[in-house]
């Protein structure tokens, strides 16, 4: 109960109101070190790669491959919450391109 307390101490301080311009430099961290269209890309690539990773369970399991079950449902769990999450970024990106194009110029 106390690391909670301090922990809604510092978001209630003014610097934590302020935002990232007023914490100082050595305290911001260096961040992926990827710009946001190679984050992207790669986050498309994982997703990708857990739908492959489950559907080859699902076959295994389906021919008799796999004994634990928990394995395939996990991992039919795992891609297809990465599927949504993915598909909710593309959903806000795409509602932010709108409202860009919708403002007068």
């Amino acid at each position: 109960m106390g690391s909670l307390n301090i922990d809604l101490m510092k978001l209630a301080s003014p610097a934590a109101v302020r935002g990232p311009e007023a914490v100082p430099a050595k305290d911001r961290s260096a961040g992926t070190g990827l710009s946001f269209e190679e984050l992207l890309q790669n986050s498309m690539k994982r997703v990708n790669d857990l739908q492959v990773e489950s559907d080859g369970l699902v076959n295994s399991l389906a021919t008799g491959d796999v004994d634990d079950i928990s394995r395939v449902v996990l991992a039919s769990q795992r891609a297809e919450f990465a599927l949504r999450m993915i598909t909710e970024v593309r959903n806000k990106l795409l509602d932010a391109y709108q409202q860009l194009a919708r403002m007068p110029v």
